[in-house]
């Protein structure tokens, strides 16, 4: 990780609170602006950080700086949770979902979006609940992502939402390892 001069720091997890916020902010402008998640900016993105249905929430640091983040949401808010919960063997209500995942582009390849995922599993995996995760289903880095992580893909279909141009994308579902 060249963005911190060829050494590897060391990762860590926090819970999530509100001094955190305009960090993070500042975190995912610079995932908006490389990667243009989310596909419209928020026009207050610590609140975009903050919806409703959240569980818990997560920032990761590297030498005390916000470089990541993850929330844990309730299962429905996961695009086709219907079918995730079937896959499951459990009720949607049974489910967490993973929400808000991002790293800053100086912190990835470390293990960052690792850390991130296994600290909103175990916390699923506390509340007695399986732990999904939508994603655009674009064969991206996302997928790879959670692909090598060994998250299995349950479905594929048009998202709940559309792009700023109208278009309803596919998305696909996954469930956490396990």
């Amino acid at each position: 990780m060249t963005a911190y001069g060829g050494r590897v720091p060391e990762i860590h997890v926090v819970q999530r609170r509100a001094e955190h916020l305009k960090s993070a902010a500042e975190a995912l402008r610079l995932v908006h602006e490389r990667d243009g998640y989310p596909m419209v900016w928020p026009e207050d993105p610590v609140a975009w950080l903050s919806p409703g249905r959240s569980l818990d929430g997560w920032v990761a640091l590297l030498d005390g700086a916000v470089v990541g983040h993850v929330l844990l949401v309730e299962g429905d808010v996961v695009e086709h949770a219907a079918e995730v919960a079937v896959a499951a063997s459990v009720a949607v209500a049974q489910l967490a979902g993973v929400s808000r995942l991002f790293v800053a582009p100086a912190a990835r390849g470390g293990g960052v979006a690792a850390a991130l995922l296994d600290r909103a599993l175990r916390a699923s995996a506390e509340r007695g609940r399986r732990l999904a995760l939508d994603v655009l289903d674009d064969g991206g880095p996302a997928v790879r992502l959670y692909e090598r992580l060994g998250w299995a893909r349950v479905t594929s279909g048009p998202a709940g939402w559309t792009r700023p141009d109208g278009e309803r994308p596919q998305a696909a579902a996954y469930l956490s390892p396990g």
